[in-house]
């Protein structure tokens, strides 16, 4: 059997399955229990799934709930601080960027505080207000309809602005840089998001600039959410911390897009309900 061939069945397995193992599918598609470990490599490395002990599990078409905006701004804090930090020191004066909703971009907004001689568009609350005191930036809102709760238990919690105001005022920039963040991201699915509204809007921010960086730590690859806002081939960096798979690294630089790692920051007090930079920006 060619590789080609031992790929798709042991996706389609993956995909029935959603946990397959290394010597189950080594007796079922008559290979070494090696092979099967690099077949499994190779998946994982397209974001079709994750190696665990002695087998994998699916990623592709497994729907992940986004949670309460609250819950996951206390998750990951260290990783997001640094993250919003590096992102925030590629922006050079004169610039005009697009700052997406979530939050990981809004440490970016808290990194850009006392900046001079730019221009931030965003369609977040947060953003906004983060920045509105900041009287060297030039901060713009795309207006717009602030995006609806979830169904579900949870609520996104996460305050934006989304539809046809938003995006006609989106249209009339064209940004040096998109800073953008994401619900989930495979290499298969690309950049995925629970809120329709915000897939779209995403989607266009990032065909509208020349520059366009994701903002993810870790925990956002290999999932996939219900709205795809675009393939990750729109990107052209992201920012991530150490945590990132190897296999994942590396599939994204195959595809020419940069991975900047960072280390989480070790200045970050996180309690319940507020989350603080010791020592400013």
């Amino acid at each position: 059997m060619i590789g080609a061939e031992r790929l798709r069945r042991i996706s389609e397995r993956l995909s029935a399955e959603h946990v397959v193992s290394i010597a189950s599918l080594s007796k079922a598609l008559g290979v070494s229990e090696m092979t099967i470990r690099r077949d499994l490599m190779q998946l994982e490395k397209m974001g079709l799934c994750r190696r665990t002990h002695g087998g994998a599990v699916s990623t592709h078409g497994t729907l992940t709930r986004d949670i309460d905006y609250r819950q996951r701004e206390q998750l990951h804090v260290a990783e997001k601080v640094a993250i919003g930090r590096a992102a925030a020191a590629m922006v050079q004066e004169g610039e005009t960027i697009a700052i997406d909703a979530g939050t990981t971009t809004a440490q970016l907004a808290a990194a850009l505080k006392g900046r001079r001689n730019i221009m931030v568009i965003t369609n977040s609350l947060r953003v906004l207000d983060q920045l509105c005191d900041s009287p060297g930036i030039t901060l713009i809102s795309t207006g717009g309809t602030v995006a609806p709760a979830m169904d579900g238990e949870f609520g996104h919690g996460d305050h934006f602005l989304v539809g046809p105001l938003a995006e006609a005022t989106l249209r009339r920039f064209r940004p040096n840089k998109a800073f953008m963040g994401t619900t989930g991201l495979t290499i298969t699915d690309g950049l995925s998001n629970s809120v329709i509204e915000q897939a779209e809007l995403k989607r266009l921010m990032m065909e509208l600039s020349a520059e366009v960086i994701l903002l993810a730590d870790h925990s956002k690859f290999g999932r996939v959410a219900s709205a795809i806002a675009g393939p990750v081939t729109m990107l052209h960096r992201v920012i991530t911390d150490s945590g990132i798979s190897p296999q994942m690294k590396r599939a994204l630089e195959e595809l020419g897009i940069e991975v900047i790692v960072v280390e989480p920051a070790k200045d970050v007090l996180v309690v319940p309900g507020f989350v603080a930079a010791q020592g400013g920006c």
